[in-house]
């Protein structure tokens, strides 16, 4: 997932990120599959970013927080091809990050091949979030519904909303632990690098 959105913004990206274009409104807005895809890579809001980007994912009674500060690899672009895409390493230095796919409204999934999806590393641990996870074909345990984005909003330069992961290593143990969690990332300035 990392590579395609990486390779998406080396094709036609990069050279926008700083060129907002508006769509009129700034309200909350809620993805639903539609038929057509935008064809922007620019911020959808009309309002430009600044600062670091940061992420939160709660998982349970754990709360895991990410960021761009001190980064040198990290992304996070409100409108990569119909994308709300964020990629951060864990703040602080952790060792970690986030990788968050949220489709605007009216990007159609099958023109784009990419699912509401989300997946957090946090040390020798990954949690999913993916109905579309490469692991459903390859797992006889993982049922539909152990992975996915339950809800999604995006609100500006701010994506949100809950989900179902499951561990990745539990998949192997052939008992799948799963978990609800909630996410937010907001943009900062944006960033491919």
């Amino acid at each position: 997932m990392a590579g395609l959105v990486l390779v998406l913004a080396a094709c036609g990206g990069a050279d926008s990120d700083d060129t907002p274009t508006g769509d009129g409104g700034d309200g909350a807005t809620t993805t639903q599959p539609a038929t057509e895809q935008p064809a922007t890579t620019s911020s959808g809001d009309g309002a430009e970013g600044s600062g670091p980007s940061t992420a939160t994912v709660t998982l349970g009674a754990e709360t895991y927080t990410f960021s761009t500060e001190g980064a040198v690899v990290a992304q996070c672009l409100t409108n990569l091809f119909g994308i709300f895409s964020v990629q951060l390493p864990m703040a602080s230095g952790g060792d970690g990050g986030v990788s968050i796919v949220a489709l605007r409204e009216g990007t159609d999934p099958d023109v784009i091949g990419e699912v509401n999806a989300i997946e957090i590393s946090v040390g020798d641990e990954d949690w999913v979030a993916d109905e579309a996870d490469f692991l459903f074909e390859q797992s006889e345990v993982l049922e539909p519904g152990m992975s996915q984005v339950d809800s999604v909003e995006i609100d500006g330069r701010t994506v949100r909303g809950t989900a179902t992961f499951f561990r990745q290593n539990s998949v192997f143990t052939g008992e799948v632990e799963t978990q609800t969690g909630t996410f937010e990332a907001t943009c900062g300035e944006e960033r491919t690098s």
